[in-house]
C-alpha cells in the first residue's frame, strides 16, 4: 500500500485514525489490472473526480494517480490484479491511498439470491462509490453463507436496483434491460458501455425478474459475467444476447489495452504532478 505524502508516493502500512476516516467520509476506485495494464483508468478517476464533486472532497490529479500506479508496478508483473484508490478529505492534507493485489478469475457464471434488505435510492451518496460500504458488505456475507456468490438489491420501492458489488443485466421479454440510475445503482464504468450495446434502461419489479430467462453481473473486476441461478431458478447462460453483449464488451477493453501503451492526450513529458 502506498499513501501520497507531500509530493511523492511512501511506502506505509498504517492508515491515520483520522475523523473522515473513522466516520467513513472517503471514496474509492476499484480497477482490474489485466498484463500490467489498469482497466478503464481514465473512467474511473473521471467517475472518482464526480463523487469527490458530490462529497465536497478536492479530487486527486490523473497524473498523480498514474504515477501511483506506476509506482505499485515498479519491479512486478501483473498479470491479473485489483488496483483500489481511496480517497479520504480532510485538513491539512487530504489521505489518498492506493494498492494492487493479484486476483484470481471469476467463474464463468454466478448464483445469486435476493436480499432481504433495501437500499434508500434517495441517500446522500447514492450513486457515489463510497467506502461506507457496510450495508453492501453484510448482504453479500449473508449470501456467500447461504452458498451464492452474489445477491440482489431492490430499493423502497420495490424496484431492482443492483447487486452488492455489482450492476445486474436481464434478458426480460427479449429485450436486455438494466435498472436506470434513480433505482438507487451505482453509475458502473461497465453499465455504461453496455448501454451502448443495445442495453435499454428499465424499472424492474419482482414480477418481471421472476420472467427474465438470462442475466449477468457487470463490474469492473467481472466484466459481463452470467448468472446462472437466482435463488432456487435456473437461467439460460447460453443466450444469445447475453453472450453478444460479453464479446462486445471485451472487444473494448482490448482496445483500451492499445490505448495505455500510447502517452496520454494532453500532458507533457513534465508535469506538475501536485495534489
Amino acid at each position: 500500500m502506498i499513501q501520497w505524502q507531500g509530493a511523492e508516493w511512501v511506502e506505509t502500512n498504517v492508515i491515520e485514525a483520522r475523523h473522515e476516516v473513522v466516520t467513513g467520509q472517503g471514496l474509492f476506485e476499484t480497477l482490474l489490472v489485466s498484463d500490467q495494464v489498469p482497466q478503464f483508468f481514465e473512467l474511473h478517476v473521471e467517475r472518482l473526480n464526480n463523487s469527490c464533486k458530490r462529497l465536497g472532497v478536492r479530487a486527486p490529479t490523473l497524473p498523480v494517480i498514474r504515477e501511483g500506479f506506476e509506482h505499485l508496478l515498479h519491479g512486478r508483473f501483473c498479470d491479473r490484479g485489483r488496483l483500489r484508490i481511496t480517497l479520504f478529505g480532510g485538513l491539512p492534507q487530504q489521505l489518498l491511498i492506493m494498492s494492487l493485489v493479484d486476483t484470481e478469475p471469476w467463474p464463468r457464471s454466478e448464483s445469486v439470491i435476493i436480499s432481504p434488505w433495501t437500499i434508500n435510492a434517495n441517500s446522500a451518496i447514492t450513486g457515489v462509490k463510497s467506502v461506507s460500504y457496510a450495508e453492501n458488505a453484510l448482504a453479500l456475507r449473508w449470501a456467500k453463507d447461504l452458498g451464492f456468490g452474489e445477491t440482489l438489491l431492490f430499493n423502497s420501492a420495490g424496484h431492482l436496483a443492483e447487486a452488492a458489488t455489482s450492476n445486474i443485466l436481464v434478458v426480460l421479454d427479449g429485450e436486455l434491460v438494466t435498472p436506470p440510475l434513480h433505482s438507487g445503482c451505482l453509475p458502473g464504468i461497465t453499465r455504461e458501455f453496455v448501454l451502448e450495446f443495445g442495453v435499454c434502461e428499465a424499472d424492474i419489479d419482482a414480477s418481471e425478474l421472476d420472467r427474465a430467462t438470462a442475466a449477468a453481473l457487470l463490474s469492473s473486476t467481472r466484466g459481463v459475467q452470467p448468472i446462472h441461478a437466482i435463488g432456487e431458478r435456473e437461467l439460460d447462460v447460453s443466450d444469445t444476447r447475453i453472450r453478444l453483449v460479453m464479446d462486445s464488451y471485451r472487444a473494448e477493453v482490448e482496445q483500451d489495452k492499445k490505448n495505455w501503451a500510447r502517452p496520454p492526450e494532453g500532458i507533457p513529458p513534465s508535469v506538475n504532478l501536485g495534489f
